[in-house]
């Protein structure tokens, strides 16, 4: 059952075995495995339930459907753009579907130093095996790589650099490019056409437009969670009631440490909102003389990890990742004004994207703001992270002057570098990557409620249980003890799939 809370006149009293909030990589998958193994399921998500009927591939209608303030969420200054999704799959939904597994030599940084000896590769191989079989992840094929990607891996090649085809999670793809709106062919495997379809199958009742606003905790242990239908205007209706004795918490890395600092709960280490990491990247736009039509196709089939070495340093490096956009994205992100600006966009169909994505060491913070949709977001990078960025961005402008671009820009706001074959590409490294005077985005906010086998240190365990409220777990990206240096959603997914088989194995002791 998938249901709008807001279809409900009276204020809601529930019962369940289990409360997930939240429907994304982690909440989707922690509801269809439990509800399979016969519990009681109760999701409760803030978004609305859209479908593959309502994704009209335009941005002014989707960017508001689909994303948290509507793709305008954004840290306390202002300086960098952090996209979540706010919808039934959760970012799964608009989300470019590359599919990694967690690398070994993150696994054993989180065994060395964060006291989380089960999380071996042998250990996630269960619960990997099952989400890639589920979400249908396969090999990119070659036919399957479009012009940018192309681009790139040209560029690449030439310049001798490492660079790979991916994997992603789509079925009878018919390569149209709108991927990030949300797939109107139901080719992306997403949480909503996947995990959330089986956990419903399986009996789980699923509130669309349900916001949690507080999690009641009772002689040690979760009682209930609280909250409000919530329309994707922020206006309120009815009140809900979810009596459980297990919940699990999957509304991301933002909004799940927001929910438990309110709820004034499982903070006695101090870690809860601490920590985050960002992956913030930045972009250099390539203009070509050939037509690339870049937003067509599969937006990201290609990965340049020349410059990531985790078995080296598991804390370091930055990975290059084509990107196109639509023309409202793109044009935010373009410098200028008036004629300058339109030089640019003119060039639309002749541009290319590439941008660096850091594995970041810079650490933020999440605190409750004014309201439950707008939380307080402080990040503020190191000067070494600045530096890698810069150092990125250099690349970013070798590999597209390789590929055949006749100029690259750098789009600082103010006094944009335009450089071509032969410029000295050393005056981005005396600009540097500075909060305020470049686009920086992240869409993998991560490690606000870190897992660690210290108390003191960290949030939940290694199962994603609290340390310190009995029937309390957390699975999404907040869990990640440090920057995951990788595309997440396959992960986070392993990782809510193990604690959901946890949970079934110790139920009789949870629900006692």
């Amino acid at each position: 059952m998938i249901e709008s809370l807001l279809a409900r006149r009276d204020d809601q009293v529930l019962h369940a075995d289990v409360c997930v909030i939240g429907s994304g990589a982690g909440g989707a998958v922690a509801a269809a495995e439990l509800a399979s193994a016969g519990l009681d399921v109760v999701v409760l998500e803030a978004g609305h339930h859209w479908t593959s009927a309502d994704f009209t591939q335009r941005e002014e209608q989707m960017l508001p459907r689909l994303f948290e303030e509507a793709g305008m969420r954004q840290t306390e200054d202002g300086s960098v753009i952090v996209l979540q999704g706010r919808c039934v799959g959760g970012s799964t939904v608009h989300n470019l579907c590359y599919a990694f597994r967690t690398p070994d030599p993150i696994l054993r940084l989180w065994r060395d130093e964060h006291g989380l000896g089960e999380l071996t590769a042998a250990a996630l191989a269960p619960s990997f095996e099952r989400v890639e079989h589920t979400v249908k992840v396969k090999e990119i094929r070659p036919d399957e790589v479009n012009a940018l990607n192309a681009a790139i891996r040209r560029g690449t090649e030439k310049l001798g650099w490492s660079g790979f085809v991916t994997r992603h999670n789509r079925e009878g793809c018919v390569q149209s490019g709108y991927c990030i709106l949300g797939c109107a062919y139901d080719a992306k495997q997403s949480m909503l056409v996947t995990y959330v379809p089986k956990a419903a199958a399986a009996g789980a009742r699923i509130f669309s437009d349900a916001r949690a606003e507080r999690i009641e905790v009772r002689g040690g242990r979760v009682a209930a969670v609280h909250g409000r239908a919530t329309d994707p205007g922020g206006r309120t209706g009815v009140r809900v009631e979810v009596r459980a004795p297990v919940v699990v918490v999957s509304a991301g890395a933002i909004a799940s440490p927001d929910l438990l600092l309110r709820s004034g709960i499982a903070n006695r280490s101090g870690r809860v909102g601490r920590g985050l990491h960002l992956h913030p990247s930045v972009m250099v736009a390539g203009f070509f003389d050939e037509e690339l039509h870049a937003y067509r196709g599969i937006p990201q089939s290609y990965y340049v990890d020349e410059f990531i070495d985790l078995e080296r340093d598991p804390k370091r490096g930055y990975v290059l990742m084509p990107i196109a956009g639509f023309p409202g994205l793109t044009s935010a992100n373009l410098p200028g004004f008036g004629a300058e600006h339109f030089r640019w966009l003119r060039s639309f169909s002749r541009m290319a994207g590439l941008l660096v994505l850091l594995h970041d060491q810079s650490e933020g913070d999440v605190a409750p703001g004014a309201s439950l949709s707008r939380p307080r977001i402080r990040y503020a990078l190191t000067d070494e992270d600045r530096r890698q960025l810069a150092e990125g961005l250099v690349h970013c402008c070798e590999i597209l002057l390789a590929a055949g671009a006749r100029e690259v820009v750098v789009p600082y706001w103010s006094d944009p570098l335009v450089l071509r074959t032969g410029d000295d590409l050393r005056a981005i490294a005396r600009r540097g990557v500075r909060q305020g005077e470049i686009p920086i985005a992240s869409t993998h906010p991560q490690s606000t409620c870190r897992m660690g086998g210290d108390p003191r240190t960290s949030v939940v365990n290694a199962w994603g249980e609290s340390h310190e409220v009995r029937g309390l777990f957390v699975a999404d990206m907040s869990v990640f003890p440090t920057s995951l240096g990788a595309p997440p959603q396959i992960t986070t997914a392993a990782l809510a799939d193990r604690t959901a088989q946890h949970i079934r194995a110790r139920w009789a002791e949870l629900s006692a």
